[in-house]
């Protein structure tokens, strides 16, 4: 298995392959998918002491009960189902406290609640999903992935045959 620096340098090494094949007015979101992917959407988060999780920082325990459930190298390190599952824990997080902070501002912070439901997180999701910019961040979250599956297979391939 890769260390996470040759994960990081690897992926930053194969970027401009992605944005080679990149139609250029979507260089931005494809790139931002593929840093987001790379260094805090990893397939590694299954691990608690990874580079991708230690990343989060304080934010870190959002990831623990992914990481009770996800066994290492399991669905997670398996290309588009790793990442989609991945961005649905996120989605799940974020629509958890969205609904939580709406609970908690309905009862002591009526100001709160106002503004938290002029936000309305499933139309914002709505638009998000039709424009093609989300289509190339995604992709960009996907190719990330791949690459480091694909580094992950690489390197137990030279180690067990010695190379490496």
């Amino acid at each position: 298995m890769a260390l996470g620096r040759t994960h990081d340098f690897a992926n930053l090494t194969l970027l401009p392959l992605c944005l080679y094949y990149t139609p250029k007015e979507f260089y931005i979101p494809l790139t931002l998918g593929y840093l987001f992917g790379s260094f805090f959407l990893s397939p590694d988060l299954d691990l608690p002491q990874s580079k991708p999780s230690k990343r989060w920082r304080k934010l870190r325990f959002v990831w623990k009960p992914y990481q009770k459930i996800s066994k290492h190298r399991g669905l997670s390190h398996f290309p588009i189902l790793g990442t989609a599952l991945r961005l649905s824990y996120l989605l799940f997080v974020f629509l958890f406290a969205y609904f939580v902070l709406l609970g908690i501002s309905s009862r002591y912070i009526p100001s709160l609640e106002a503004l938290l439901l002029s936000l309305d997180p499933f139309s914002f999701l709505s638009q998000m999903a039709r424009k093609e910019e989300t289509f190339y961040f995604a992709l960009g979250v996907v190719l990330s992935e791949v690459f480091h599956i694909l580094l992950d297979i690489l390197s137990a391939y030279l180690k067990r045959f010695k190379i490496l």
